[in-house]
């Protein structure tokens, strides 16, 4: 690990906003998370370097998933297939035009073999070769292994570039928007989703919060402080949409809560199966639209433009 300053405006001043172990997966080790004085971006301080990352991204990592129709249960399989298709459906209202996207941490590839299925050239970008080799075996796309910079793409080739959850995981997030900005056709659209850490759940579950997961998210943004990159890097025609994962975040938030209480599983694992079932899900849903519709919910999209 190696101490670091702000990745957006180089400021060596910040304030701890949390600090602990890996809630998510267990793995050895503390991390801490600052908050800059000057800008406000939130960022890993020290930070892991791209070597120690990879032991953090096991093969079982729940990004990693697998195609939503070998899921043996039924729930998972709705939330998975209902989850992608929102996704798409929100990315196909904000597109500009239909073309070539590429998916900057495609994990397993699902996102691209729905686009691939409407009618889009797909193509992946995924550190993790595990993810990687089950898109191009399963879903036979078009994805490579590595760091996005490291691809070279040429100027101007993509019509839409999308970083869904990604950009909080990447090192330098300025080099990362520059150079998507480079690949980027004039018009074309940038499209990510990031955790929110203004969001309501963020204030309730503390430390415990699903959207802080000690270490991978190296980097958090407030929207305001995610406009300001933005706009530094050249995008025009912000538009903003929250998009919370609803009731299965909540439950991962809770359960990051219990471990940092060092509860053991079988005291809160009956309680989160308790609560996990469609009569408490139709029951929470209009707090859910409430959150989103104010902008206060785990989970925020943004969609900008390169100009033309």
């Amino acid at each position: 690990m190696k101490t670091i300053t702000c990745n957006y405006c180089g400021s060596y001043d910040h304030l701890t906003v949390n600090h602990g172990p890996d809630l998510l997966l267990n793995r050895p080790g503390n991390y801490t998370l600052v908050r800059c004085l000057y800008c406000g971006l939130i960022y890993q301080n020290p930070q892991l370097t791209l070597e120690e990352m990879s032991d953090h991204y096991p093969d079982n990592y729940d990004p990693f998933r697998e195609d939503i129709r070998t899921d043996t249960s039924l729930i998972r399989r709705i939330d998975a297939s209902y989850g992608l298709q929102r996704r798409r459906r929100l990315f196909m209202k904000y597109a500009s035009r239909q073309g070539r996207i590429l998916d900057v941490g495609c994990a397993t590839g699902l996102f691209l073999n729905a686009m691939s299925n409407h009618g889009w050239q797909v193509t992946g970008v995924e550190l993790s070769p595990y993810a990687a080799a089950y898109a191009q075996r399963v879903f036979k796309l078009k994805v490579i292994v590595g760091a996005l910079e490291a691809a070279r793409f040429p100027d101007t080739y993509f019509d839409a570039v999308t970083l869904w959850d990604t950009l909080e995981h990447v090192i330098d997030p300025k080099g990362t928007l520059s150079e998507i900005y480079r690949i980027l056709q004039p018009g074309g659209m940038l499209a990510l989703s990031l955790p929110n850490p203004i969001s309501w759940e963020a204030s309730i579950f503390g430390n415990g919060w699903v959207g802080w997961d000690r270490p991978r998210h190296l980097h958090l943004f407030t929207p305001a402080v995610l406009r300001r990159y933005l706009k530094e890097a050249g995008f025009i025609n912000l538009k903003t949409k929250s998009l919370g994962g609803r009731l299965g975040l909540t439950l991962m938030s809770l359960e990051m809560l219990f471990n940092s209480r060092n509860m053991p599983l079988e005291k809160w694992g009956p309680r989160i199966k308790m609560i996990n079932n469609w009569p408490v899900r139709a029951l929470t849903l209009p707090l859910y639209w409430l959150a989103e519709h104010l902008n206060r919910s785990n989970i925020f999209n943004v969609f900008v433009y390169k100009p033309q």
